[in-house]
């Protein structure tokens, strides 16, 4: 029964998860160590009770790994070893120039979303990209859903005063 349970959470958040730490590490191989120790946790000692509560636990589980790994390694290796992944790849069919302008808004919000502190980068990521409701959030960061609330304003407002003075920028080398 359990080893059911345990595949039928991979199969469901395998995906989320590995997008999550992609996100967060920039590294593909990074994410892919994080994901098997995120699974590997959860066999040793998550007690499903609630899958809700299953994803809330995977995803902090993952995110304080993320933090662990970070810390462990020197801003400058970390700078270096960190791949900037495509996201998106322009294609031979269709618009090349859609393709090109979606790519050049991906690495736009990338850049303004490295700006922001890993709490904050966090937390947009799980409410924009996963759809984590308040709840989730909290459980996932150890929060209130206040303090989410508040972490989550602040954030988005971060967002639009970075976009606004990288978007500054661009009109001004565009002259």
């Amino acid at each position: 029964m359990k080893k059911y349970i345990f595949s039928e959470l991979f199969e469901q958040y395998q995906q989320p998860l590995f997008s999550y730490l992609l996100q967060m590490s920039r590294n593909k191989q990074v994410a892919e160590e994080l994901l098997q120790e995120t699974f590997y946790r959860a066999m040793i000692s998550l007690k499903v009770k609630n899958i809700v509560q299953a994803k809330a636990w995977l995803f902090k589980v993952a995110r304080n790994l993320y933090i662990d790994s970070t810390r462990k390694l020197k801003s400058e290796q970390r700078m270096m070893d960190r791949v900037q992944m495509e996201l998106t790849t322009v294609s031979n069919i269709g618009n090349p120039e859609a393709a090109l302008e979606q790519k050049s808004r991906q690495e736009h919000i990338e850049q303004i979303l490295e700006m922001l502190p890993e709490r904050m980068q966090t937390i947009i990521y799980l409410r924009e990209i996963q759809a984590f409701t308040y709840k989730e959030l909290a459980a996932a960061m150890d929060l209130t859903e206040s303090q989410v609330k508040v972490i989550l304003h602040r954030a988005r407002a971060k967002f639009r005063y970075y976009d606004q003075i990288l978007e500054g920028g661009n009109r001004n080398e565009e002259r």
